[in-house]
């Protein structure tokens, strides 16, 4: 009898028959297995005593780890999972397992500086940095316009701006929901160390590269055409009302492509009032003029009214907008329409053109969208040239199930006063495992045709 207790207790992966429910296990395996177990059947403390105890032994190893905390965490056994944690520490100083495990469990706790700490320590394992993340809590601009839905500006005094997504941090505080929205936790300063509630961030935030002591506007800067427009500018709409819009210099990256710079000459911006900031570092800004995001219909149907006027002298007169566009993608590597020559060739006898947006400056595409009276296009970041279309038009928009979800354009309707009508296609060409947001697709070309029928209908084209 004591051979087989010592045989029990063993380190080694010896296998046991003495033991008849876990015929085939390793100790340490039946002692995971029954930690997993109890932790399922309610019993959180005592599965996390035998999952520390299995995982202090040679053969409890990452994956074992995971499984055990999962289903602690799965049980609602937080405090368990926390003691598990520092419990395989202790053993293991260096496990990065246990300390990311660890570090996510304080900060989804709101216990940010010991969530810091424990980052810090792998941060320092991967030889990434010297100090602990900074820990910063998530706020609006003005949380009571925000939840009316009204728009908005704020001076902010001797802040930190971060130029790869534009919050701004100050005192403990990073502003980004009404500022910029992009999502923090892919920024390259938080990398995923974001709260599940998303109110903490802890973000290791370089030197500022650089200080600005004048006073200005945060204008930024985007990648994408349609974010462009609605991160940066239909907010200034904001500021051109209140007749702050050309008073001081306008803050940008200093990458800004043909188009955005197309769209400040057409608003009138003079290049000589521009401070263009590198991307990817922090700067610090002495006095900072931030117009919010404008997310309300209200908002947003303010700012499209606005740059509609501000582009009238390259716009249509709505009562002459009678055209009928078909948005082409072929300039574009990703999510094309592969049978769009089919598709085109249903809808030309109909009267429609074909245009390729990106291959348009920014004058011919407001030209073109604002005579539209009917537009068929594949979901894509130049059927944003909506706002331009007048009210009443009628869009097609043609989707796929994999991209069906970024519903921009039947939102952005509310405000713009258009009809949408949804064509959505499930036709790839790869196999459905390989179906992604950027996969290529087919669409039933009848089945388009027949909405566009319905579209000139609704249109009274």
């Amino acid at each position: 009898m004591r051979r087989r207790c010592r045989l029990i207790a063993s380190c080694s992966p010896v296998r046991s028959p003495w033991l008849p429910s876990c015929y085939g296990l390793t100790v340490t395996e039946f002692l995971q297995n029954t930690a997993c177990r109890l932790a399922a059947a309610g019993w959180p403390g005592l599965a996390a005593a035998l999952g520390r105890l299995a995982l202090l032994r040679r053969g409890g190893g990452a994956v074992a780890f995971h499984d055990v905390l999962d289903r602690l965490l799965a049980a609602g056994g937080v405090a368990a999972a926390e003691r598990l944690c520092r419990s395989r520490l202790v053993v293991a100083a260096d496990d990065r397992d246990a300390l990311g495990r660890l570090a996510f469990l304080l900060l989804d706790a709101g216990r940010g500086a010991e969530a810091a700490a424990c980052f810090g320590r792998l941060d320092r394992l991967d030889g990434a940095a010297s100090a602990d993340p900074e820990v910063l809590v998530k706020r609006h601009l003005d949380i009571e316009r925000a939840r009316i839905g009204e728009t908005y500006c704020r001076w902010l005094n001797d802040v930190r701006v971060d130029t790869a997504y534009w919050s701004i941090v100050k005192d403990g505080v990073i502003y980004n929901d009404d500022v910029h929205a992009k999502n923090l936790s892919t920024s390259p300063f938080v990398r995923g160390r974001v709260s599940a509630d998303g109110a903490m961030v802890l973000a290791t935030l370089p030197a500022p590269q650089m200080a600005i002591d004048q006073e200005c506007i945060l204008v930024g800067g985007d990648d994408n055409y349609s974010h462009w427009l609605f991160r940066n500018m239909l907010k200034l709409s904001t500021l051109d009302h209140a007749g702050l819009l050309h008073r001081y210099p306008w803050l940008v990256n200093t990458d800004l492509r043909g188009y955005q710079l197309e769209y400040l000459q057409l608003l009138g911006h003079d290049p000589a009032q521009t401070i263009r900031v590198e991307r990817n570092t922090v700067i610090r800004c002495s006095r900072l003029l931030v117009p919010a995001l404008h997310v309300s219909t209200r908002a947003v149907m303010q700012g499209v009214e606005w740059l509609r006027g501000r582009m009238a002298a390259v716009s249509t007169p709505p009562a002459q907008a009678m055209r009928r566009l078909f948005l082409s993608r072929r300039d574009n590597g990703r999510r094309r329409l592969l049978n769009e020559e089919q598709l085109f060739g249903m809808l030309a006898p109909l009267g429609f053109e074909r245009v390729v947006p990106g291959e348009m400056t920014v004058a011919a595409q407001i030209a073109a969208f604002s005579s539209a009276r009917v537009i068929v296009a594949a979901h894509g970041a130049g059927l944003t040239n909506m706002v331009f279309t007048p009210p009443g038009a009628v869009i097609v928009e043609i989707t796929s199930g994999a991209i069906e979800h970024m519903n921009l354009f039947r939102k952005l309707s509310l405000s713009t006063g258009h009809s949408v009508i949804t064509i959505r296609s499930d036709d790839y060409a790869v196999p459905a495992a390989e179906v992604n947001v950027n996969s290529d697709y087919r669409v039933d070309a009848l089945a388009v045709r027949r909405a566009v029928e319905q579209a000139l209908v609704r249109a009274g084209a």
